[in-house]
């Protein structure tokens, strides 16, 4: 398990075969996580926004979701009335 220093300037080295199996290059970014008391660092996407399009795949509809909802409550205020 590799070990690293933390500089004065609160900067840490990672090893470069770390490095290389993430895909982390020089000027990229991390995110940050910190966990149950651990440091959690993952390579964080160039474009969040592009990153996390196409997320919802599928047949998708809030229209129908909501509807359904609404169908599903009427339904149960019209047997409630009838009590």
């Amino acid at each position: 398990m590799p070990v690293s220093h933390i500089s004065p300037k609160g900067q840490i080295l990672i090893p470069r075969q770390l490095r290389r199996k993430l895909g982390l290059k020089p000027g990229g970014k991390v995110q940050l996580i910190e966990e149950e008391g651990r440091l959690i660092v993952t390579p964080a996407a160039d474009d969040p926004i592009a990153a996390a399009t196409g997320f919802l795949t599928g047949k998708f509809s809030l229209t129908a979701d909501l509807q359904r909802e609404h169908r599903e409550e009427a339904r149960r205020e019209r047997k409630a009335g009838s009590r």
